[in-house]
């Protein structure tokens, strides 16, 4: 997540829906310059006096509005970025695979390949995007949902509201062949079924 008290927005940050790039084009306006030249020199010694991550990378909105409170998150603007679910799994595993510091690397790896990892994934470890946005009880509780596939035009909406000029970088990418390819009929279905939540909320097809 990246809180700008400056410019007071508070990004969502879903893992693999580039979150790196959003978060590098954004760190600027998070801080003035001066603010982020001390926060360099403290973070030596575990200490941030300007802190623009007060919680974990990966935390929901719930987990946030928790923490900080909901009048305090309501007077922000709240965005994140979903992506298309059979899509997200394919950019997760091309990463877990590759990164050799990533925690499930060894995990993944010892799959063999991308029908192993999904057959594992949708029967061990289903994780929802909406549970990043959305309450318990079905509230949408940020003010914005950009899409992975709207990446460009989504951020410049975004930019526009909280009044600022920015460009996405383009960091940690994957060079992948059309997500499509990497599915059987099997491990398309399987998908479908697990991650329903995802894709009937969000309204994604393959």
């Amino acid at each position: 997540m990246l809180l700008s008290r400056k410019k007071r927005f508070i990004f969502i940050h879903i893992y693999k829906n580039a979150g790196t790039s959003i978060t590098s084009a954004l760190l600027p306006f998070t801080a003035s310059k001066w603010q982020r030249g001390i926060n360099r020199i403290l973070r030596r010694f575990n200490i941030s006096a300007f802190d623009h991550r007060p919680y974990p990378t990966h935390s929901t909105a719930p987990e946030i509005i928790k923490q900080m409170g909901q009048d305090a998150f309501d007077s922000y603007f709240s965005f994140a970025f979903v992506r298309n679910p059979w899509d997200w799994q394919v950019s997760l595993y091309t990463y877990m695979l590759k990164n050799t510091a990533q925690v499930q690397h060894e995990l993944i790896k010892s799959f063999g390949n991308f029908d192993t990892y999904i057959r594992w994934r949708c029967a061990e470890e289903v994780r929802f995007q909406k549970d990043f946005v959305y309450s318990e009880n079905g509230e949408l509780l940020v003010d914005f949902v950009g899409r992975f596939e709207n990446l460009e035009r989504d951020f410049q909406v975004i930019c526009s509201h909280i009044g600022i000029s920015a460009l996405l970088p383009h960091q940690n990418i994957s060079n992948m062949k059309p997500y499509q390819q990497y599915y059987t009929d099997e491990t398309r279905e399987l998908v479908r079924r697990a991650f329903e939540p995802d894709i009937a909320l969000f309204q994604y097809d393959f």
